[in-house]
């Protein structure tokens, strides 16, 4: 056909790639579009579909409407007749550059990444460095596109540098593609043989029922397997092939497509066991894997595995910066990304409220572009295979592994598999529950992205090896053919670990022991395999501006009584050492001073100052100036904001950053947010002195630590610093708030605290609300309490060490009759407001209070009413 010049907005191809000077090229721009703006752009004369559907001239010209009816994954499949339209639209031009310059890309380049509506209003765009790895990760995955191909890598950019939006970005320019299929490792005129002798033998009818199992439950089975026993006397089936249809015709619309498709794998192996000349192409490693993964359920599916505390992150990162309705199949934005525990994204709120969903089955979630799951859904996928096995599918080859799973996620042949913080992979034993599932799920492709390098050091030994082998541990999960192996599931659990100990040892021998006695040939070899796999800058690379430091000192003088004691050891000469040393604070340093003393003057003077700032006394007046200077600092800022107007907490008029929307910020915006700080430290005892300080002046719902060692201990606190209140999920028994920690949840793991007020009003409160134990001095400094009927003070040595403040924080620590100050403020700043007496009401909590009665408040029975409202006062005395 002619390729006539016209122009669909918002379409551009660079006239660079035109592909003949009588075919003007399309101006096809790899920017976002959709249906109805093609649509809308298109004349009739020259639609861009007639290009990929015309022979010739002649040919009828579709109306411009058939755009409403392609999705992005027909355009990607659509396949131009003319073989010059197809090599120009081999690659097209990228424009929205955050440089400013045009770029080309392969075909159809990033669509919807960077195409929402906030997006889109602040131009954005992707950048150099993110289109330089996109190039690099492209060429990965496509030099070599046979079956069993290392196609993937590591995408180690640094942190900050927009890793998961380069991700995204790569999973948008193959939208719509499949695995490659693996190839028929069968003969069919073997099988054709083969079939000719078991049609009319009965002793075949066995294998032919086992085929047979997935549609056991089904009405039809007992006709089924009455028609396809053999023997055959007649001309039915004539071929497997006139089998297999018989049986797909008759129950696609009787039977779920999963049942179907464990049939279709039944016939696979079925297939496999009648060729008896591949029995030796059967046990290689790529035998084994072509017929694990022709076993699978191929799908265009992308699974993103990521720690649990990164689940909203990129859930948001996805509904932030993804256009979704540009892969929707049905218009709107749903069925295109599904997060576990959340399900569809197009539906889901923010922050995210997680439930112990269980996982949609494989043929649903093979319908989304995106899946992302945990990895504590992984584990838990990982408990269940173990307890269950598939009876399903035929194992010919005598496995104990069968090719079929329970688990969703081991049922499909993904196209790519991203691990998120994919260091762990590699920081784990290969045997760990998770590393273990992760590896034996089939995929194309595979990428592991983390921002945190695997270090060495060349003058130690250990601490190199360590790294060495974390890297050969992610070589495993890649399917490096040299250095990685078959995942456990698709052989024999000791032929297995047999592979395992190869690749290991291939490694050892190449690069590990060279490497470490610094020898070049194990030098080049790693260099060699990391320029393979790895896909990284550091910032350094990319030139960013550097970041801007204010360094601020905080004088801490030396008390004065300290002072003087130094001054009298130098200037007195017959003093006596051991009560100057004690004055200081450093009498356990007598020995270590005595040659300071015998040469005296500033010497002295000098060696008493070194040891005094040693001390702990000292340290303790210098974590109070740091937290006073921080503390000073935040409410400086805070009494400023409240001269603007105070904080606007809504993020539509409020943004997070000020990158967020620059329009924003002109000469008349005044910026709002609310004032919030990061207190870090290189030594976590530092932070933990710091903390005590900030807790006498703050209130603790303002604080949130996040000093735990595991990232996904922390998700708590994060969700707290970043929305100010706690993330979490109702309860799914009795309703109630749970904070989320990315632990599984299969019950309440709330208390709450039955208390009695001063005016005797009996109510249930969240341990959050406490704000200490009344200790005995507390308690007898009020005359207006009697042991006993106001309950009784708590023992300092019942909390162990503990403060009184920290009361609520064990069950442990709780007895009936303590006394306690809560906090009865309702909202309370980390709960959510509680309901009202008539909604409570219209629950039926008059049912709840008498059933209570009855079993004289020791059972289950109660409900979290309304707190006694007292505006004058926010805290009041109680007792349990």
């Amino acid at each position: 056909g002619t390729l006539q010049s016209t122009t669909i907005p918002p379409f551009t191809m660079p006239p660079s790639i035109a592909s003949s000077e009588h075919e003007p090229p399309s101006i096809i721009s790899a920017g976002i579009f959709s249906s109805q703006a093609m649509s809308n752009n298109c004349s009739n004369d020259n639609d861009l579909l007639s290009l990929f559907l015309r022979s010739n001239a002649n040919a009828p010209r579709l109306d411009s409407s058939a755009w409403d009816f392609l999705t992005l994954r027909d355009l990607y499949q659509l396949r131009s007749v003319s073989k010059s339209t197809f090599s120009a639209l081999e690659m097209v031009e990228y424009n929205r550059c955050r440089d400013g310059k045009d770029y080309l890309v392969p075909f159809p380049a990033f669509p919807a990444i960077l195409g929402t509506t906030e997006d889109i209003k602040n131009s954005a765009g992707l950048f150099t460095h993110q289109l330089a790895s996109l190039r690099a990760m492209i060429r990965a995955e496509n030099n070599n596109t046979s079956f069993g191909a290392l196609r993937g890598g590591i995408l180690g950019d640094a942190p900050g540098l927009g890793k998961t939006i380069t991700m995204l970005a790569l999973i948008a320019n193959t939208s719509g593609l499949r695995p490659v299929e693996p190839k028929e490792f069968w003969d069919s005129d073997s099988i054709d043989e083969h079939w000719k002798l078991m049609r009319t033998n009965p002793v075949f009818r066995q294998e032919i029922l086992r085929a047979m199992r997935p549609f056991r439950d089904s009405h039809l089975y007992h006709y089924l397997a009455k028609e396809v026993s053999p023997p055959y006397t007649d001309d039915r089936f004539p071929t497997l092939a006139s089998f297999e249809q018989f049986v797909n015709v008759t129950l696609r619309r009787v039977v779920p497509q999963s049942q179907l498709d464990l049939f279709r794998r039944n016939v696979i192996a079925f297939k496999a066991g009648l060729d008896k000349r591949n029995r030796r192409f059967f046990s290689n490693e790529k035998g084994k894997r072509m017929i694990f993964e022709r076993n699978l359920i191929p799908c265009s599916t992308t699974l993103i595995v990521v720690p649990d505390a990164l689940l909203e992150h990129w859930a948001e990162q996805i509904r932030r910066h993804v256009n979704l309705g540009v892969f929707a199949e049905f218009g709107g934005s749903h069925g295109v990304v599904y997060i576990d525990g959340v399900g569809d994204l197009s539906t889901a709120r923010f922050p995210l409220n997680h439930s112990q969903m269980s996982l949609p089955s494989s043929h649903d979630l093979m319908s989304f572009q995106i899946v992302v799951v945990p990895f504590a859904r992984i584990q838990q996928q990982h408990s269940h295979a173990r307890k269950r096995r598939a009876e399903d599918a035929i194992d010919l080859s005598g496995d104990s592994e069968s090719y079929t799973s329970s688990s969703p996620l081991l049922q499909l042949r993904w196209f790519r598999i991203v691990v998120d913080e994919g260091h762990e992979l590699g920081g784990n034993d290969a045997s760990s529950a998770v590393t273990m599932f992760i590896n034996g799920m089939g995929a194309e492709r595979r990428w592991v992205m983390s921002g945190t390098p695997t270090t060495g050091d060349e003058d130690r030994v250990d601490f190199t090896a360590k790294g060495l082998d974390q890297l050969q541990r992610l070589l495993f999960f890649l399917r490096h053919e040299s250095y990685g192996t078959l995942p456990e599931t698709m052989e024999r659990r000791g032929r297995a670990k047999g592979n395992k100990e190869q690749a290991k040892s291939a490694w050892e021998a190449r690069v590990k022991k060279p490497f470490l006695k610094k020898q070049s040939d194990g030098r080049k070899e790693l260099y060699q395999v990391l320029d393979e796999v790895m896909v990284m800058h550091k910032k350094e690379d990319i030139g960013l501006p550097k970041p801007i430091f204010k360094q601020s000192e905080v004088s801490v003088p030396v008390p004065p009584d300290i002072q003087s004691a130094m001054i009298d050891a130098v200037l007195s000469k017959d003093c006596d050492t051991t009560s100057i040393l004690s004055k200081i604070g450093i009498s356990d340093r007598h020995q270590m001073l005595s040659r300071a003393f015998h040469a005296g003057g500033s010497t002295l003077f000098d060696a008493l100052v070194s040891e005094y700032l040693r001390t702990d006394s000292f340290q303790t007046l210098v974590d109070e100036a740091q937290a006073n200077f921080i503390i000073d600092g935040i409410k400086r800022e805070r009494l400023e904001l409240e001269d603007r107007g105070g904080a606007i907490l809504d993020g539509t008029t409020a943004p997070i950053t000020a990158a967020t929307d620059p329009t924003r910020f002109s000469e008349n915006w005044i910026d709002r947010r609310p004032i919030k700080a990061v207190v870090y430290s290189n030594s976590h005892n530092n932070l933990l002195d710091v903390a005590e300080y900030l807790y006498e002046s703050f209130d603790s719902s303002q604080i949130a630590e996040m000093m735990e060692s595991r990232i996904e201990q922390m998700s708590y606190e994060l969700g707290r610093f970043r929305h100010g209140y706690k993330e979490g999920k109702n309860c799914p028994i009795c309703g109630a708030w749970n904070e989320y920690t990315g632990s599984k949840l299969t019950s309440c793991s709330n208390r709450l605290v039955e208390v009695e007020d001063m005016e005797d009003n009996t109510y249930l409160i969240e341990p959050e609300r406490i704000i200490r134990a009344v200790g005995q001095v507390e308690f007898n400094s009020s005359n207006n309490r009697v042991v006993g009927r106001h309950g009784n003070p708590v023992e300092m040595d019942r909390l162990q060490g503990a403060p009184l403040t920290k009361y609520g924080l064990s069950q442990k620590h709780w007895r009936v009759g303590d006394r306690l100050c809560i906090d009865s403020r309702d909202p309370h700043p980390l709960l959510r407001k509680r309901w009202s007496e008539e909604k409570w009401a219209a629950y039926g909590s008059a049912k709840c209070v008498e059933l209570a009665e009855s079993d004289g408040y020791e059972g289950k029975d109660n409900y979290l009413g309304p707190l006694p409202n007292d505006e004058d006062e926010s805290s009041r005395e109680v007792m349990v």
